[in-house]
């Protein structure tokens, strides 16, 4: 069914609107999940990193009231196991905003690209059905959509190199965190073993 060009005019128009307003969106709800997000898994890791350190200290502090004890200290290897446990535990939590910034960097730029590529696809396509008074010849055509097709090759080039980005330190940062939350309840573990085996 053909639209009169009044109407077509007024969707072209709408679509275009539409494709800003849905990079905008997305430009504003990046920064805010981000943020939000950053935070609260922050403490979480935070806290991790805090009680692997903590339970090392008063580890070694239990270790020195053992050697005052006359019997010997029985399995020494599982306290060091899980020092070492809790050290990979610390590494890990305070590595891990590093990787889940550079993520979340990443992914959000993709996502921008992504909008921004989408936007002037949307305006190329749109344009001849909006009545503007310096758009009507076919040379006025060009050289309006000559610089937005540049811009998507651009924006689809810069999508392609976040998103590689992106998906590697989404790998680095899942498993740093399943790593670390890991580790420190095997240390945990090695530790209450040691203290049961040394009562």
């Amino acid at each position: 069914m053909s639209l009169p060009p009044q109407a077509r005019a007024h969707f072209a128009e709408k679509h275009i609107d539409d494709a800003i307003r849905l990079q905008n969106e997305v430009g504003k709800k990046r920064a805010e999940d981000a943020e939000a997000n950053q935070r609260t898994y922050e403490r979480c890791y935070t806290n991790l990193a805090l009680f692997s350190s903590g339970t090392v200290a008063l580890s070694i502090t239990y270790l020195g009231y053992l050697k005052t004890l006359p019997k010997p200290i029985v399995h020494p290897r599982l306290l060091e196991a899980s020092w070492v446990c809790l050290f990979v535990c610390l590494s890990c939590s305070l590595f891990w905003s590093f990787f889940v910034s550079h993520y979340g960097h990443y992914a959000r730029n993709r996502e921008y690209s992504e909008a921004t590529k989408k936007r002037y696809e949307t305006e190329i396509s749109e344009i001849e059905h909006v009545n503007l008074a310096n758009l009507r010849t076919q040379e006025e055509l060009t050289a309006y959509r000559s610089p937005r097709l540049e811009a998507i090759q651009t924006s689809g080039s810069n999508a392609k190199w976040n998103e590689k980005r992106e998906k590697f330190y989404q790998r680095v940062w899942v498993w740093d965190g399943r790593l670390a939350r890991a580790v420190f309840v095997v240390g945990l573990g090695l530790l209450l073993v040691f203290a049961m085996l040394n009562r």
